[in-house]
């Protein structure tokens, strides 16, 4: 199995792709952080526009909905300034790169598979290694090891600029808080098994250009086209919470529930405890990494 592990390291290394696609991640990575800091400061600061005292001129009746929306805006930003509210900021910057890190984790683990099929290698390779299951568990543990690289890489970067970033504001950095904590270390299973996914992918769809084109539209596109049939179903059809609940069954957005970042686009809707959405990642990369070990074994690579 080392050997296994060591020749699939050595292929992944000896292609341009890899590092093509940390390239991806680290500027993905440095925008999302530019949006998630941005979006943090704006939440910590009272806006500039509002001040305790109404703007002369103004009628008792303005005066009185400007003092509303001044109370409101302090209530937020006290909110947002208490121990909770900075550790749900901390876990969005210190997560920030997800979305397209495990779109990039998952394609890099799809061309591990369909490299073989592409190169016309995958015949040698089990002829090598007759007994396919071993050929499988080899990829799924390189796939899972890149996934941990490119997590650890990002996750370091949203570290370092996320401490400077509350430092500069004089917050908690909010590292101590377990909302924190807890968002980064499910980010990192996460990455695992969206290599997982791709491994299975690349199995189910053999060929190089169909299988990535498939999943990167799958999971960009198809993922909001979901959201948004779901949104048209809760607004016309049914009108309870469980509809919108359910976009925690699509994967990407099980991801984003995951380190909590959901409930920011959904707003309000009872959405389930995090976890609820690491077992359903799970249970996909199981089913995916069974299928496709179960095709591998039987499919003719010829």
């Amino acid at each position: 199995m080392i050997r296994l592990i060591r020749s699939e390291l050595i292929k992944l290394r000896t292609t341009n792709m890899w590092w093509i696609f940390l390239i991806c991640s680290l500027a993905f990575t440095g925008l999302a952080l530019l949006i998630n800091t941005a979006q943090a400061h704006q939440d910590l600061q009272m806006p500039s526009w509002l001040s305790e005292e109404p703007p002369a001129g103004f009628s008792d009746e303005e005066k009185a909905q400007y003092l509303a929306n001044y109370q409101a805006e302090q209530e937020r930003v006290q909110a947002a300034r208490t121990a909770a509210g900075l550790a749900k900021h901390a876990a969005s910057i210190y997560t920030s790169g997800q979305f397209f890190g495990l779109l990039l984790v998952m394609l890099l683990a799809i061309l591990l598979i369909t490299n073989e099929y592409y190169h016309q290698t995958a015949t040698a390779t089990f002829l090598a290694t007759p007994k396919r299951t071993k050929v499988i568990v080899a990829k799924l543990i390189t796939g899972a090891a890149m996934a941990v690289a490119f997590w650890l890489i990002a996750t370091v970067i949203d570290l370092v600029t996320g401490a400077i970033f509350f430092a500069d504001l004089g917050y908690s950095n909010s590292l101590g808080h377990w909302t924190a904590q807890q968002a980064i270390l499910l980010n990192l299973l996460v990455y695992v098994l969206w290599a997982i996914f791709g491994i299975g992918v690349g199995v189910l769809l053999r060929s190089q250009i169909g299988a990535t084109i498939t999943a990167a539209v799958l999971y960009t596109v198809g993922t909001y086209a979901a959201l948004a049939m779901l949104a048209l179903i809760h607004e016309y059809l049914i009108k309870k919470d469980w509809v919108m609940q359910a976009a925690v069954y699509i994967p990407p957005l099980a991801s984003l529930h995951v380190v909590g970042g959901l409930s920011d686009q959904l707003g309000d809707t009872h959405l389930p405890a995090r976890w609820v959405g690491a077992l359903i990642l799970i249970g996909y990369a199981v089913v995916l990494g069974t299928i496709g070990t179960l095709v591998t074994r039987k499919r003719d690579v010829a």
